[in-house]
């Protein structure tokens, strides 16, 4: 088994859009209504959208793929504060994404694994994030990964819906 982690550029936007929007419906698809979740996706995965994500220096994106399979990506936001964590600088771990087929290989902790590296070469002091509250998996990932819940912010999908998330941290 070939598992590769790689930087994402421009020339992949297409591909980018195209797992960003299947894992978050695969992973939030039942959060909200069909008409909301489809109108965020639409929203936030678009390669205009996703371009500008890109081409902004803080941002450090990876897919991760298996026997030349694209499997899943992630997205770390170097230099992010969050209000209630004094420490800095710190970074904020956006997305790690797995396709469904994937869960299980031990991808997510590689990837995982793998940000936590750029952040520290980074000269990050911790990490923290967002997950629903509903997100069993992930939350029990973060947790075996050192992240302890310290506040709730909701999430908002639309004008109409919110979610509710934990703020998870970790020190580095």
């Amino acid at each position: 088994m070939a598992i590769e982690i790689l930087p994402i550029g421009l020339k992949d936007i297409e591909q980018l859009s195209n797992i960003s929007k299947k894992t978050f419906l695969a992973s939030h698809g039942d959060s909200a209504s069909p008409e909301d979740i489809e109108d965020y996706i639409n929203k936030s995965f678009n390669t205009t959208r996703l371009q500008d994500e890109l081409q902004a220096e803080q941002n450090h994106f990876y897919f991760i793929k298996m026997d030349d399979q694209l499997a899943g990506y992630a997205k770390i936001i170097m230099d992010t504060s969050y209000n209630s964590i004094s420490l800095e600088p710190i970074a904020k771990f956006e997305r790690l994404y797995l396709l469904d087929e994937f869960h299980g290989c031990g991808l997510g902790q590689k990837l995982f694994d793998h940000n936590l590296e750029i952040a520290r070469s980074n000269g990050q002091k911790g990490l923290w994030l967002f997950v629903w509250i509903e997100n069993e998996r992930a939350i029990n990932f973060y947790q075996k990964n050192h992240f302890r819940i310290v506040d709730q912010q909701d999430f908002k999908i639309s004008e109409n819906h919110a979610n509710p998330n934990h703020v998870m941290w970790r020190k580095l």
